[in-house]
């Protein structure tokens, strides 16, 4: 996207966080509202190509509800695949689409395969119930009971499109189950609960990140890497540090948007659940006990009662401060990270390879260019050797490890964030390759030390 396309979006979510206040308390017919909205956003941004956007919803409504059985299946093979056609149409003979509409399609990849995923644990749960029951074990059955009350879901053909099309984080997310969308806007939870000023609490921060966003931009354009002048008068060195200038002003511009996103969610009353109903990223609650509790003596009247970390898309802070890579990789893209994470991770059956192949599916998602395989691929090698280095070393070193990782990481991220960049694998082979793929070296490098260094003894062989 260019600057007039980030102009745009940034209008564009101003305008849906505006909105929220007077979504939120409409009395008529929220779906349809927001329906309406979503579709006039895809119109305005897709033109003529939202009928891309009309396929993937009317056809995963109709696989979810007529082949409820194996719709999982079904709507991660269509949904996927003609998300990869959606990319390669110009192949076709079709018109390349807008970024705009790229972006919609892959919010709804997650949308409809996450709701298809909703309705199969659904079934399985009462499947699970009825077992119980029939087992006469009751603390089973009253723990998949209470998860019946707050997990199932039996979405209509017309609610999987009232879902698919909502405004709310149809550009950029952040996802969010069909569960935390029915709550909100079907069974309006806490509808009467304003939540304009903590909406408005969470974009404080973005005009700080706006700010450095430009002069990074300004000082440190992408553009300036394509130049000859880069690869043949700066020295290897500047061409190094100009990884860490250039990875920084795509956070910023991330973070900006991921925040934006999630105001508007906040604003709508999207994804409120108690504080001591323990919500976690693009779960919602998660103790029960207490949620029911809550709910029968109807105790929740307060906006600071109120937690969002269920759309929670980024945790700018932990982001930057932590010292490994795996732990930025859990505050980073909270939401898509979840949907991976139960819809991808805890699903494919051969446990060693559940990381590399979770990372694949994340690079196909992303798009078809080398630069996302070679940038979210890589992250599975960088974690598990960062592991080796720190299983090692932390015992004894703890302070030198800490500033070691936090050098690392950023390393990582920097490095093969050009690949993500630039996307284009000779364009990026070409950039590594002129600094002698110095980022491959070091993670190399921290592997082998963490190997060969000698086990601390004196202590327990878990950390």
């Amino acid at each position: 996207m260019g600057i007039a396309d980030d102009i745009t979006y940034f209008a564009l979510v101003v305008f849906t966080i505006v909105f929220g206040k007077v979504f939120k308390s409409y009395n008529g017919n929220q779906k349809l509202l927001g329906l309406f909205l979503g579709l006039l956003i895809s119109l305005l941004v897709s033109g003529s190509h939202v009928y891309h956007v009309i396929v993937i919803i009317l056809f995963n409504a109709f696989l979810i509800t007529f082949l409820r059985r194996s719709c999982h299946i079904w709507s991660t093979t269509f949904t996927f695949t003609y998300l990869a056609f959606f990319r390669c149409s110009t192949y076709f003979g079709l018109e390349k689409s807008p970024s705009f509409t790229n972006a919609i399609m892959m919010m709804l990849t997650l949308k409809m395969v996450g709701v298809a995923f909703e309705v199969h644990d659904t079934d399985q749960r009462r499947r699970a119930i009825v077992k119980a029951s029939e087992q006469t074990n009751k603390e089973e059955m009253t723990k998949l009971e209470l998860e019946s009350k707050y997990w199932d879901v039996n979405p209509t053909f017309l609610d999987v499109i009232f879902y698919g099309f909502c405004y709310i984080g149809i550009l950029t997310g952040p996802y969010y189950k069909f569960r935390v969308w029915e709550d909100a806007i079907e069974r309006k939870k806490y509808a009467n609960i304003p939540t304009l000023k903590s909406a408005v609490h969470r974009v404080s921060i973005v005009p700080l990140f706006l700010i450095l966003f430009l002069i990074l931009s300004y000082f440190f354009p992408l553009s300036y890497v394509s130049k000859e002048e880069f690869f043949t008068e700066r020295s290897v060195l500047f061409r190094i540090w100009y990884l860490f200038p250039l990875f920084s002003t795509f956070r910023m511009r991330l973070y900006s948007a991921f925040i934006m996103s999630e105001a508007a969610c906040i604003s709508a009353g999207l994804g409120a659940y108690p504080q001591q109903s323990q919500p976690k990223y693009g779960a919602g609650p998660t103790n029960l006990e207490i949620m029911e509790n809550l709910d029968k003596e109807d105790a929740i009247s307060e906006e600071k009662d109120l937690c969002f970390k269920t759309i929670q898309n980024v945790d700018a802070w932990l982001g930057e401060v932590t010292n490994t890579v795996r732990a930025s990789m859990r505050v980073w893209n909270t939401t898509v990270q979840y949907w991976l994470a139960i819809n991808v991770h805890r699903r494919f059956p051969i446990k060693p390879l559940r990381i590399l192949v979770t990372m694949f599916v994340s690079a196909f998602w992303h798009g078809l260019y080398p630069g996302y395989y070679l940038a979210l691929c890589s992250a599975a090698v960088a974690v598990f050797c960062e592991d080796v280095f720190i299983k090692k070393l932390k015992s004894r070193y703890p302070r030198f490890v800490f500033w070691y990782g936090l050098f690392y990481k950023h390393m990582f991220f920097s490095y093969f964030g050009a690949a993500f960049l630039l996307l284009e694998i000779g364009a990026t082979v070409e950039y590594w390759k002129s600094i002698y793929f110095a980022g491959h070296i070091f993670i190399v490098f921290t592997f082998l030390v963490g190997y060969i260094w000698p086990r601390d003894h004196n202590c327990p062989k878990s950390e």
